[in-house]
């Protein structure tokens, strides 16, 4: 395997082939000679014990002291050689590793550019992460390889003043932000809405279509300087502070406490206009026809495309919260109709997402972070 990479490398870049080196049976790496006896390295390894169980390649050196730079195990030969190449291109020209290299990326998109914009205003980007969907991230006892499902979209992470800022580029939501604690706890939502078109968004997301690359490069930069990044959850204190008042003693009907809690989550997530009525008996909006579908069979294709044709001619899009759940064929018309299906948990009171688009908008509830190097920890 070794030895088809080294002849892949010689290959592709012929200016660097004299200082390729593969070692002698069996080979473990290929590495590439610098200056002052230092090298840059290809190789497949594993994180130490838990973390071992998922091979992955690492572009390695010479400084050994920066976090781990890692592909996923499936990534093409071609992709591999060219990134250590890169590596050690920068290292002999004395300069800065080129993008998308840098990024662990293999071609350019959105979120690269975006990271490029940011790096070149002097915004900390710890990782951006497209194409290549495998990153190393801080755990419990040290380091492991995590790799990020296609649902979180394209994202980068940027570092504020004591806080992780994460900006995504989702397929049927668009942009968002949201942000954490550097030391940890639960992820909040930004409004991009409000900084990049002046006015505050009622829905999670903003379409891709309305956002200039250079504009959203301004407002995170802006939005990494602050000591406290405002949120969604900011907009909502009085009523969060009514519903731990109401829960401290709460005798009202099981039904009235799901609505508002369905209505708190929904709020955090980025649904600015969505709120229980009078009697906490249904939820309200003016963007949103609502429906609450507690019948105990699923919810089917013929159901949603009623209810669908129902908020269109209110002119208003659909949103449903369901007690039971969905059929494949209608979680996939409510993708295409740009419908948001959520399910509520009577025990917990917690929504979850159905469908592709719902998906996407909810909050991030793991605590993963990018790994720090060797001298941050040591720190």
């Amino acid at each position: 395997m070794f030895n088809a990479l080294g002849e892949r490398f010689r290959t592709r870049h012929p200016d660097l082939a004299e200082r390729l080196r593969v070692p002698d049976s069996p080979a473990l790496y290929v590495q590439v000679r610098l200056t002052g006896r230092r090298s840059a390295a290809l190789a497949q390894v594993r994180f130490d014990r838990p973390y071992d169980h998922t091979p992955v390649w690492a572009v390695m050196g010479p400084r050994i002291s920066e976090p781990p730079r890692i592909w996923w195990g499936l990534t093409e030969p071609d992709v591999l050689v060219d990134a250590l190449h890169a590596r050690a291109v920068a290292e002999l020209e004395g300069g800065e590793e080129q993008s998308p290299w840098r990024w662990d990326e293999p071609a350019t998109g959105e979120v690269v550019a975006l990271a490029d914009d940011l790096a070149a205003r002097g915004v900390d980007v710890l990782m951006a992460v497209a194409q290549n969907r495998c990153r190393a991230v801080g755990a419990e006892r040290g380091t492991k390889a995590e790799y990020f499902g296609r649902d979180r979209g394209d994202f980068l992470v940027v570092r504020g003043v004591g806080c992780l800022i994460t900006v995504s580029h989702k397929p049927l939501s668009g942009w968002s932000a949201d942000v954490r604690a550097d030391e940890g706890g639960a992820w909040q939502r930004l409004d991009l809405g409000d900084p990049l078109l002046g006015e505050p968004s009622v829905v999670p997301g903003v379409e891709s279509k309305r956002v200039d690359r250079a504009k959203l490069a301004g407002v995170v930069a802006d939005l990494a300087c602050l000591s406290h990044v405002p949120t969604v959850d900011d907009r909502f204190g009085d009523r969060d502070d009514l519903s731990a008042q109401q829960s401290s003693a709460d005798t009202r009907p099981e039904r009235s406490v799901l609505v508002e809690a369905a209505a708190r989550d929904l709020a955090r997530m980025g649904f600015a206009d969505v709120v229980p009525d009078s009697t906490c008996s249904r939820l309200e909006s003016e963007t949103f026809r609502i429906e609450w579908w507690n019948r105990s069979k699923s919810m089917g294709l013929g159901d949603v495309q009623r209810l669908y044709g129902a908020a269109m001619v209110e002119g208003r899009r659909l949103m449903v919260v369901t007690e039971s759940s969905a059929t494949r064929p209608a979680l996939a018309f409510a993708n295409q109709a740009k419908a948001f299906l959520f399910a509520v948990d009577p025990t917990s009171r917690r929504l979850y997402a159905c469908n592709d688009l719902a998906r996407e908008v909810v909050l991030d509830k793991s605590s993963w972070g990018p790994a720090r190097s060797r001298m941050d920890r040591l720190g």
